[in-house]
């Protein structure tokens, strides 16, 4: 690297680290020591953002250091929403393409310590190598603290069951939300302390509305059926906050409508929850934060599979579609 070398960044990190009050230990031992509390469980999560795969840093679209950091931290923190729990201390291994910037290094830690201290967690340690064949990438471990016996997980989404939706779908490569979303924690929060035991299920959306709700229905041996109207998606409008380059994409990809967009994008990182039918009603009735939160369906029978439901009534099975990595 130029400029800076492996220690002196590492003591720059150590000097900034955000810290925790469960985090006995922090950066610059072996390892980070917790103490976590005996009456409650801890979820453990590892994520990573690639070059090329997760962002680009070069072009019309690409994202700034910040950025990167940034969507590493948030994308491990919306896993933990997903199961209604929170952070509170992360780890993080960053590969540095050999030659790389000390603007590069330093804005990229500047991005995960931001998320650490939007949401109060600590950031407890990591690594740093260089290659020189392989671009930026930054990978996060990310331990997170929930009631005993009380995380959502993907299976137990029953007959009857509403479906929700955090904020808007579909879009978030064009108009840049990739890179600045919010995990929703605070939603996941609010929605616990409302509900209790009334989440029977829950996942994030990272694949797509229709391949992660197939994960839901896979998990919970049910299926689902979603109304057209009632989909919050993204609609692109000259003011958007995204680039022109992302308008002439958009329009180069005209023939796919909001709704499939939604259904099959991906990286949109919000909420998807099974919910108890009347308790959906009453906290839909009483939501007041700034995120929306929309019902779109309801959790059917598995004979009667995955399908969407037009304005106009007519049915047609949803397909498992979305993005998937492929070696």
């Amino acid at each position: 690297m130029q400029a800076m070398g492996e220690l002196r960044l590492i003591k720059r990190f150590r000097a900034a680290a955000p810290r925790h009050p469960w985090v006995a230990v922090g950066p610059g031992q072996d390892c980070a020591i917790l103490n976590w509390p005996g009456d409650r469980d801890l979820a453990f999560k590892i994520d990573q953002v690639v070059e090329g795969t997760h962002f680009v840093l070069q072009g019309p679209e690409a994202a700034t250091p910040r950025q990167v950091g940034w969507k590493a931290m948030a994308k491990a923190c919306s896993d933990i929403a997903a199961v209604g729990f929170w952070p509170v201390a992360a780890t993080v291994a960053v590969n540095l393409r050999r030659g790389s910037s000390e603007k590069l290094a330093l804005g990229v830690y500047a991005g995960l310590q931001a998320c650490c201290v939007r949401y109060s967690f600590a950031l407890a340690g990591g690594d740093i190598s260089v290659s020189t064949k392989v671009g930026l990438s930054v990978v996060v471990s990310l331990l997170g603290e929930g009631p005993k016996g009380g995380a959502w997980l993907r299976k137990g989404a029953q007959c009857g069951d509403a479906l929700l939706v955090t904020g808007r779908l579909g879009g978030s490569r064009r108009n840049g939300k990739h890179l600045r979303f919010k995990p929703r924690l605070e939603e996941a929060r609010i929605i616990r302390q409302r509900l209790g035991a009334g989440v029977h299920a829950c996942i994030d959306v990272t694949d797509g509305l229709s391949r992660d709700l197939h994960h839901v229905c896979d998990e919970s041996g049910c299926g689902a059926v979603v109304f057209e109207d009632s989909i919050p998606y993204f609609i692109p409008r000259k003011n958007a906050t995204c680039t022109s380059a992302a308008l002439v994409e958009h329009a180069k990809c005209s023939k796919r409508t909001c709704v499939e967009s939604a259904l099959g994008d991906g990286e949109d990182f919000e909420l998807l929850l099974a919910v108890e039918p009347n308790a959906a009603e009453d906290l839909i009735r009483g939501w007041r934060h700034r995120v929306p939160l929309t019902r779109i369906g309801s959790i059917q029978p598995a004979h009667q599979g995955c399908v969407v439901v037009a304005g106009d009534g007519t049915r047609r099975a949803m397909h498992n579609v979305g993005y998937e990595h492929r070696p």
